[in-house]
């Protein structure tokens, strides 16, 4: 077993690994993502506020940024090529 440096999570590793002592559950080694890439297509996820009622529609000062569908499925998209149309 393994336990995180950081949260204290304890997770199975496999035994042929070295060991370390400074080692991180998945989700304390998380980064903010600027850029995901899927296959060739490229969304830019927001990182601002989201509204309240469906955690989907990105805000900024309160009104909806890019509102529209996205031609990637991603409500968090904010590649303008990606806006397809309104809602």
């Amino acid at each position: 077993m393994a336990l995180c440096c950081r949260c204290g999570a304890t997770w199975k590793v496999n035994t042929h690994k070295r060991k370390r002592k400074d080692l991180k559950c998945q989700s304390c080694r998380m980064h903010r993502a600027l850029v995901i890439k899927y296959g060739s297509e490229k969304c830019i996820p927001w990182q601002g506020e989201f509204d309240k009622e469906t955690l989907t529609i990105p805000l900024f000062d309160g009104k909806p940024v890019l509102p529209g569908i996205r031609s990637c499925g991603h409500t968090d998209c904010t590649n303008p090529n990606h806006v397809i149309g309104d809602h």
